[in-house]
């Protein structure tokens, strides 16, 4: 460990350099930093409401409830539950998320690339160049996408226990693997999906050596599954649930349609803030880094002029899967996109950044490591060309002091096309006059309302249909005077039942579904089992 320990050191001054921005007092503006507020408070009020995890929270979407955490990311948010505990407030817990997430990502990056190349100067240029790509700092500081930032770190932390498990041992290599999987589903379930061709050319490139590919597949296929159970309080009603939600129909479905972009974009396009109607009109970077282009541009020189193979074979494997992420944010990709989308809902094609930013890095990585005499050299004009071309990449648009209050009363579903909202549920309802029950001439008292249940009085004097202002999902319990009581969906979506005349104390709660319960305890199992791994990989080592 402590020859890696100057490296290192040169790794947290790059990051505290890339970060120096968040360390200015208030939040920034940026695309999604008031859905990360609004998520954050919740998440926070709804485990304080005794959530946890949380999944319903019922005072979204004007009180008539919503989905969040069925479907939005845990892991940033589980992360922020003890930042919040010792007194931070939320806007200093979303930047130290920010600089955590951008901090590890160079740490595992740099393990990772070393664990590769076996040559420091290869994994510090590696490092170097993911930590300071364009769309870090534009997932960071333009996007302030909390989830992509983590996965930022996971995707590598993946990749690496992959490698492990073919090349050692030790249990580590199947912790890595599942720890990956399951912190990237947990952090941005959708980009899983877009990580699929970097991560099947990978496991490609690994099975071509195994003596025993049967054995090395199933210990993938093993350490795949622990990372899905890892997962699956999250998972598992994500996947089962989501086909009851408006994910697959409206402007959501087809949101991929205007978010292609020019391959000039790629290789260079001016930084900036806003956003417009596509991509193509944005004014912000879609740019891979001028220093990952040069080492894809001299991996390819290499491999035409090198003859060992296997070298070769891990340059071609990472040269593909970046050149199919160019493919797939570019127009020549529609006609796969549109039979994609009739298969599964997928948002931003330019998410294939993320696969690209870490091959590109990765091949800057390979050419240093290559050049074995003058790796020192070749790594310092890496990272030189890195700093110059992002230099003015490190800022964010503007600081702001506005309270926690006003981005939680802003924020109606924290989805800017609410999809999660239930397939029943009618969004007219946002505009019109807000009724909390129906008919209105009913008497109402003590109507009480939290993230996971509300609570009302009601006096009847003739037999009715009531009608609640809250949306029906799956988990949502109803009791009156505490008897579990059964109820319909009407055509809007809110709860419907009847009552005779007489005083009635009504509670609408929000309860784990059976699915959740079963989830619940494969993630605890598989918790507890990779404990029992980790403890097997310590206590192996001191025997």
């Amino acid at each position: 460990m402590k020859k890696h320990i100057p490296a290192l050191i040169i790794i947290l001054l790059f990051a505290l350099v890339g970060m120096k921005a968040l360390f200015h007092p208030g939040l920034f503006t940026a695309h999604d930093i008031w859905h990360q507020v609004a998520r954050l408070y919740h998440y926070h009020q709804a485990v304080q409401d005794g959530q946890f995890p949380p999944y319903w929270i019922a005072n979204l979407a004007n009180g008539f409830g919503y989905p969040l955490f069925f479907f939005s990311y845990h892991l940033p948010w589980i992360l922020a539950l003890p930042l919040l505990g010792i007194g931070l407030s939320i806007p200093l817990t979303i930047k130290t998320l920010f600089i955590i997430s951008y901090f590890f990502s160079g740490i595992v990056m740099y393990f990772f690339s070393f664990d590769l190349f076996k040559n420091k100067w290869a994994a510090l240029t590696s490092t170097i160049l993911y930590l300071w790509a364009p769309f870090h700092f534009v997932t960071i500081l333009v996007s302030a996408a909390m989830g992509t930032a983590f996965v930022f770190t996971l995707f590598p932390l993946l990749l690496w226990g992959l490698y492990k498990i073919t090349h050692y041992k030790s249990p580590l290599g199947t912790i890595f693997t599942s720890l990956g999987l399951a912190g990237i589903i947990l952090s941005h379930l959708m980009t899983t999906i877009f990580l699929i061709p970097l991560l099947s050319l990978w496991i490609f490139w690994l099975l071509k050596d195994q003596k025993n590919k049967k054995n090395f597949l199933k210990k993938i296929i093993y350490a795949g599954l622990l990372g899905i159970g890892l997962a699956a309080f999250y998972f598992l009603p994500a996947i089962f649930y989501s086909r009851l939600t408006q994910v697959s129909s409206g402007a959501f479905a087809s949101l991929y349609e205007k978010q292609f972009v020019n391959l000039t974009q790629l290789i260079y396009s001016k930084w900036g803030y806003g956003i417009a109607d596509t991509a193509k009109e944005m004014n912000i970077s879609f740019q891979i880094g001028i220093a990952q282009w040069i080492g894809v541009i001299l991996t390819f020189v290499l491999i035409i002029m090198k003859k060992q193979r296997k070298n070769n074979f891990l340059g071609i494997t990472l040269m593909t899967t970046f050149l199919i992420s160019i493919f797939a944010m570019t127009d020549i990709s529609r006609s796969v996109w549109v039979i994609i989308s009739k298969i599964i809902t997928l948002d931003y094609p330019t998410t294939f950044l993320l696969p690209a930013t870490i091959t590109g890095s990765l091949l800057a990585g390979f050419v240093v490591s290559q050049v074995k005499t003058i790796s020192p050299f070749a790594s310092v004009l890496f990272i030189i060309i890195a700093i110059y071309t992002n230099r003015n990449h490190l800022r964010v648009n503007m600081y702001t002091n506005i309270p926690v209050s006003l981005y939680v009363a802003s924020e109606t579903t924290t989805n800017s096309y609410h999809e999660y909202l239930p397939k029943t549920a009618d969004l007219g309802l946002f505009s019109e006059k807000i009724i909390r029950v129906l008919p209105q001439n009913s008497a109402i008292e003590n109507f009480k309302q939290n993230s996971k249940e509300l609570s009302l009085k009601i006096s009847l004097t003739r037999e009715d249909n009531i009608t609640l202002g809250h949306f029906s999902f799956p988990g949502l319990n109803l009791y009156v005077d505490e008897i579990k009581t059964i109820y319909d969906s009407e055509e809007r979506g809110r709860i419907k039942f009847p009552l005779t005349a007489g005083n009635y104390f009504i509670q609408l709660k929000f309860e784990d579904t059976p699915l959740i319960k079963i989830s619940k305890l494969v993630t605890i199992g598989s918790l507890l089992y990779l404990l029992f791994l980790a403890f097997k990989n310590i206590y192996g080592k001191k025997s």
